[in-house]
């Protein structure tokens, strides 16, 4: 059986429910790692949230929207409503935000799946069936590199079975980035709605356009920053300072 080349990433990511995220440089990954490693149990939801928050600014949410997701096969789809939760987000509604992402991964990932002339019956299948079929794909075609994709797809695929679509009564961290508790009402305001639930649900969106890109002239690197994007990230900011001169906290 083939591995991949990050396992320690792997491991580290895995162990505060996360995964190997696409868009990320590698010296952000390793410092987070080294963190995890040096904190230990210690390491929390709170830790997790606070680096996420870096990974996921204003500066590289607008180069997405911007430069990414109106481009990208499939995702291109769904760009007003990301558009839109992004908005929510960076105004402190979290729980809509994460809402509204929710089913744009569940719909854009079984549109990949379909397009790659697969299927399955249960919607975590997906997710792993895409992991599988890319490595298979990056392996056979020599693209990229196989050893870094093999570990960034099974680490995807250890956070869709275990963190975002496992059974609400079994997820195992305090953030509440749950399909099921979510999508059907058991989990409630307290139980969720603050921003590492966007960030996981946004990293998740990110890893189906990197999927995508397999087959799209498109890069595997972050987007550069733009005038346009520019001009949307300083929107953000003034949505977040919106948030903060209404003196609530929405959470």
């Amino acid at each position: 059986m083939t591995t991949g080349t990050l396992p320690h990433f792997e491991n580290a990511f895995s162990s505060i429910g996360w995964f190997l995220p696409p868009y990320a440089a590698m010296g952000f990954l390793s410092a987070m790692a080294s963190e995890i490693l040096r904190k230990g149990n210690e390491f929390g939801q709170g830790d997790l949230e606070q680096w996420l928050a870096h990974l996921y600014g204003a500066d590289s949410l607008a180069a997405m929207v911007c430069s990414r997701y109106l481009i990208t096969p499939v995702i291109t789809e769904y760009k007003e409503t990301i558009a839109e939760s992004i908005e929510a987000h960076f105004l402190g509604l979290h729980h809509v935000a994460v809402a509204g992402l929710v089913p744009v991964i569940e719909g854009a990932g079984r549109e990949l799946l379909a397009s790659r002339g697969l299927s399955c019956n249960y919607v975590r299948e997906v997710f792993s069936k895409l992991a599988s079929d890319c490595k298979r794909e990056s392996i056979e075609k020599n693209i990229g590199a196989t050893g870094e994709i093999i570990s960034m797809m099974d680490s995807f695929t250890n956070f869709t079975n275990n963190v975002l679509y496992v059974d609400s009564k079994k997820y195992p961290f305090i953030d509440g980035t749950n399909r099921h508790g979510i999508t059907h009402g058991s989990f409630k305001d307290g139980d969720y709605g603050s921003p590492i639930n966007f960030y996981k649900t946004i990293g998740a969106v990110d890893f189906l356009a990197f999927v995508s890109a397999f087959r799209a002239a498109i890069s595997w690197f972050a987007p550069e920053a733009t005038a346009e994007s520019r001009r949307l990230a300083s929107y953000y900011r003034e949505l977040q300072g919106i948030r903060s001169k209404s003196g609530r906290s929405f959470t």
